[in-house]
């Protein structure tokens, strides 16, 4: 069962599981092994748990990966071929934006697409939410 609750202020919303905060998770998708310490010492500084996703855990759901369910099946199977993903769990509006600007100082490319975890994606694998964040982008660029 997955609550949205608002802390601090409306704006500041957190997901919780079964009474308790969820960690502050990074998970990581499609980051070769060049690119992945330069990921983490961005990332490191901020303390947030960062979890590098292998090819086979895709079919996993991102609320599994990020410790939000005890049920890590995904609603439809993964496609293989994917770029890079960013995705982010437990996270307060201010902890995005830290995110974001460490990304950027650490000059990352902007084809590098990011999501936060919410209820309804929560049980969609990387690869699923990669394409639909992939269709809502061209919907909203045309």
């Amino acid at each position: 069962m997955v609550d949205t609750i608002n802390p601090e202020s409306r704006n500041e919303q957190i997901i919780l599981m079964k009474d308790k905060t969820m960690k502050k998770t990074v998970l990581l998708y499609n980051f070769d092994e060049e690119e992945l310490p330069k990921v983490k010492r961005a990332l490191l500084p901020l303390k947030f748990f960062i979890r590098t996703v292998k090819e086979e855990e895709y079919d996993l759901s991102v609320g599994f990966l990020a410790g939000l369910s005890d049920d890590g099946t995904s609603k439809k199977k993964a496609e293989s071929d994917f770029g890079k993903l960013v995705v982010m769990g437990g996270f307060l509006n201010s902890d995005l934006d830290k995110l974001l600007a460490a990304m950027r100082k650490a000059g990352f490319s902007r084809d590098v697409l990011k999501a936060v975890i919410t209820p309804t994606n929560a049980v969609w694998s990387g690869p699923q939410l990669y394409a639909e964040i992939c269709k809502e982008h061209k919907l909203m660029n045309q």
